[in-house]
């Protein structure tokens, strides 16, 4: 035992003084640049702020007994606080610290626990291979820990999303716990090991768990113990105590996954094969990591431990159970469905891989006790595997002999030199083998991040900026006591812009913002407000913008916008110039809706259904949507007026018309003139897009429209006596580039496109996301584009259309003019004027109305059933997505209330399954008490 202890204490010891060098590398240069470790898209826009949440409530949870409220008007239109940042912060322990530090240190804090977390992965892993293998040399540990730690996954999840790093920690101790359970028949460690994955994040303890499982399979068909009733039961029992400690987070966690936006885009994207480039990328994919992981395949294991599977794959009776998990792995590499299905059920997102670092480690750790039996077929395999990666990488390189990826290439086969010399050579110290490691991972690590510390080309935010930005949101104005306003607030992030412009900061100061940007958005929601087809959303951001629509933006309560520059600004929101806060002007409408109000009319579902998006805005203006409705009228809906179009100013204009459009080389722009009409006047107008289809070119036909574009600006610019005559035009030395350059993209058509209009310079576009978009991936067929307010009512105005990607194009266009004068005006101020006052305190909303007809009180409250009415669930979701809440004839005294659904029972399965752990630890003790010297 003291042995053991003083080898743990030396391997400790070693890597604590390696990883110290190695992160003083990585991340040194950003602490002299003054560059956070925070992500411009994900950082700043989802973890940052939720962090900055969290550390005010952890405070109040642990200094003043104070719980945060189960809902939050914060996020969004509102949603539930624990569902919500369950996937971010509550269930992660390294965040728990901020507790304990002022609020100027967090970011420092948050840069940090990047590195602890990091290290404490390499320490499990540690931990892990000497639970298995003992009296082996301190440098073979250390190989192994730090390739376990440093791959594509951690180069990218670091970086991107540091809570990902967090499985890397659990993954080595849930499977050792289970080892030690089956083994020593003690299951309390493996108890708090699978809490811990599921306290942790919902979403990586479903993996965790499928791996647990893999390995007691695995254990089992070793040691051939199937009938091992009494240790399954023991492991299942362990198993739902565990559920039963982590159902405060784990239940509300199921119910969000189960409501949310993101459950209805079918399974793996629609895709039963990946598209070529994906696979053309696959052996490259083995010792290096693309900057965008295509379909998080992050890839980039060192090069020693590619061999190691080459090794193990060599030698297949010996490891046998491994290279059955090398062949599943790599099926399952090849198959969308496989990774849709351990991705939740969802998109095809082979982010489990992470999980394979574990036992290509243990497999290393085989490799490197077994040098000596490297031969001449094993050294030839390796050399082939790495020149298929090389081709690999040539071909997503488009060929360039410049690319990036040389010194990974290189430091590949001179691992395998060294490889063989430590062998051939008894001279050899294996110092040069850890170090070549620790270069090659640094590498991995490094390669896609030497951008970091360039201010013109980051991907990371400076210190002082994220401080700035967290520091403004204290300076937007404060709600009226007593009032509930709602606002938008146009991206901060200005030229810093990734694909999530910051949206979620506002939660970290006074305003509600509609825009909200996380994981889990509300289903019901979601759906309401679909047909809309308000372009800017996704189902990670159910609301965008609303693209900037008027009647929207004012019914769902937005009383103010804080608008940049350049953004469309609703015709009821007035801007007031004088009045810039951080450099954005604060534009107020008085027509804005409040969370509570009256309509007269109560529409049918099926009629609601006919119509089109803009006059589905319109009925929800002055209306409210059931399935029971009688209604099959609006009146602001009827004003709702069609404008009439062509293409041909020689043909009559129609009301409705087919568009096709194929990529060619042109002069004029695509497009359609809109006739003029009187009654387009005062309107806002929406250009509906529906039916879309598109196909997109073939590779050949891709080339050819490229070469023929090529072909057709040469002979424009060839008539054009003021140009010059092009010395350079060779159309085969361009088609041969074209191929060149293009060869990795082959399949790329599932990637989407995007189509832009224009009207009075003003340029609105929709980006249909493709099927290689795993987070955002929302296939419509039918979409508005807001082209803002009627101009130039009595002229025949041309609206231009663009289109990002070569092919053939199919779709319906209407325009329709929703009123945004005096008609509105007069909708919204009997709306108001009709609306009860009410109370908003914690968790509940109370209020008192007289009627003299039965009818629903309509809210702009997100539809749950954690609402109760009165103590009762009464409550009617309103097709909108919204709350109605049904009234009586006469006095009605409503009081609402919010409970986060599951939260009661599962604080009864939390104490119930404490209390049987004590019991069980009481047992124990008994069991083996302390011996007394």
């Amino acid at each position: 035992m003291p042995w053991q202890l003083k080898q743990s204490s030396k391997l400790v010891m070693t890597y604590t003084f390696l990883f110290f060098i190695l992160a003083l590398c990585l991340f040194a240069p950003y602490y002299f640049t003054n560059t956070s470790l925070i992500w411009q898209s994900d950082g700043i826009a989802q973890h940052y702020p939720a962090l900055v949440e969290w550390q005010s409530d952890l405070k109040n949870i642990i200094f003043n007994h104070a719980f945060p409220t189960n809902w939050s008007w914060k996020l969004g239109l509102g949603s539930d606080y624990y569902q919500t940042f369950s996937y971010y912060t509550l269930g992660d322990i390294f965040t728990y610290g901020i507790a304990f530090i002022s609020e100027k240190y967090l970011l420092t804090y948050y840069n940090v626990m990047i590195i602890i977390r990091l290290y404490l992965a390499g320490l499990a892993c540690l931990m892990f291979i000497q639970h298995w293998f003992k009296s082996s040399p301190t440098w073979q540990y250390q190989i192994v820990a730090f390739t376990y730690v440093f791959s594509g996954y951690t180069a990218f999840s670091a970086f991107e999303h540091p809570f990902f790093i967090n499985p890397l920690i659990i993954f080595p101790l849930l499977i050792w716990s289970m080892h030690y359970a089956l083994t020593q028949n003690k299951y309390v460690p493996l108890i708090l090991m699978v809490f811990w994955t599921i306290w942790n994040n919902f979403y990586f303890a479903f993996m965790l768990i499928i791996g647990l499982i893999v390995f007691w399979i695995g254990y089992h068909y070793q040691h051939k113990s199937w009938l091992a009733w009494q240790s399954h039961l023991k492991i299942l029992f362990a198993g739902i105590l565990s559920l039963m400690l982590a159902a405060p987070l784990f239940l509300p966690s199921v119910d969000a996954v189960l409501n949310s936006a993101r459950t209805n885009n079918g399974l793996a994207n629609g895709l039963t094969i990946y598209p070529l480039y994906y696979y053309l990328a696959l052996p490259g994919n083995l010792i290096a990591n693309l900057t965008t992981p295509s379909f998080w395949l992050t890839g980039g294991f060192s090069a020693i431990s590619v061999m190691a599977i080459v090794f193990s794959l060599r030698r297949w009776h010996r490891y046998q159970l491994f290279n059955i998990l090398w062949v599943i792995t790599f099926l399952g590499c090849c198959t969308p469905i496989f990774a849709a299905i351990l991705n939740g059920g969802s998109s095809p997102s082979n982010r489990w891989l992470f999980m394979l670092s574990l036992p290509i480690s243990v497999m290393l750790f085989q490799m490197l006790r077994h040098l000596s039996e490297l031969t001449f077929h094993d050294y030839l395999s390796f050399f082939i595997v790495g020149i298929i990666a090389t081709i690999s990488l040539l071909i997503i390189s488009n060929f360039n002999l410049n690319m990036r990826y040389g010194m990974i290439i290189a430091i590949y086969f001179v691992t395998l030199i060294m490889l063989w010399f430590s062998q051939s050579s008894s001279g050899f110290r294996p110092i040069w083998l850890v170090i070549l490691v620790l270069v090659n991972i640094f590498f991995i690590t490094s390669r896609n991040h030497t951008n970091n510390t360039n201010p013109a080309k980051t991907d990371l935010l400076s210190n002082d900026t994220v401080k700035q930005l967290l520091t403004q949101q204290k300076e937007y104005p404060k709600s009226k006591q007593g009032s509930f306003t709602r606002s938008y607030v146009d991206n901060q992030l200005n030229n810093m812009t990734g694909i999530a412009p910051a949206t979620n900061l506002p939660i970290n100061g006074p305003l509600n913002n509609i825009e909200s940007y996380w994981s889990l958005q509300n289903g019901a929601v979601g759906q309401g407000l679909a047909p809309l087809n308000i372009s800017t959303a996704n189902p990670n951001d159910i609301t965008g913008n609303l693209d900037s629509r008027n009647v929207l933006s004012n019914l769902l309560g937005v009383a103010d916008r804080f608008e940049n520059p350049g953004t469309l600004t609703p015709h009821s929101y007035i801007a007031d110039n004088n009045k810039i806060i951080n450099g954005q002007t604060l534009a107020h409408s008085d027509n804005a809706y409040p969370l509570l109000y009256l309509t007269n009319n109560n529409v049918n579902r099926n009629f609601y259904n006919r119509l089109s998006a803009t006059q589905k805005e319109a009925v929800l203006a002055d209306s409210i949507v059931t399935r029971t409705g009688k209604q099959h009228a609006s009146a602001f809906a009827n004003s709702v007026v069609t404008g009439k179009v062509r293409t041909d100013l020689t043909k009559a204009a129609t009301q409705k018309m087919h568009m096709t459009y194929t990529t060619h080389p042109e002069l004029s722009p695509e497009g359609f003139y809109l006739r003029p009409s009187k009654a387009l006047k005062g309107t806002e107008l929406h250009l509906e897009i529906s039916n879309l289809q598109f196909k997109p070119f073939t590779f050949k036909q891709q080339q050819k429209a490229a070469l023929a574009n090529y072909q057709y600006m040469h002979k424009q610019n060839k008539q054009n006596p003021q140009t010059l005559i092009d010395r350079q035009y060779n159309k085969q030395a361009y088609t041969w580039n074209w191929y060149k350059k293009n060869i990795s993209t082959i399949g790329n058509g599932i990637s989407g496109y995007t189509l832009t209009a224009t009207y009075n310079d003003f340029t609105n576009s929709f980006k249909q996301t493709g099927q290689a978009n795993l987070s955002f991936y929302n296939p419509l067929k039918q979409v508005t584009l807001n082209l803002g307010q009627a101009t130039k009512t009595n002229q025949e105005t041309f609206i231009p259309l663009t289109f990002s990607k070569a092919g053939h194009y199919s779709f319906d266009v209407q325009i329709k003019g929703i009123p945004t004068d005096k008609r509105f005006d007069k909708v919204a101020s009997t709306i108001i004027n009709r609306a009860p006052t009410y109370q908003l305190t914690d968790n509940q909303i109370k209020t008192r109305i007289r009627v003299n007809k039965s009818q629903i009180l309509a809210t702009t409250i997100p539809y749950s059933h954690g609402w109760i009415v009165n103590g009762h669930n009464k409550l009617i979701k309103l097709d909108s997505g919204f709350i109605g809440i049904p009234l009586k004839v006469g006095q009605n005294n409503i009081k609402l209330t919010y409970h986060t659904p599951g939260m009661n029972f599962a604080k009864y399965m939390c104490l119930f399954g404490f209390i049987i752990l004590l019991i069980l630890l009481l047992c124990q003790l008994r069991k083996h008490p302390k011996s007394i010297n």
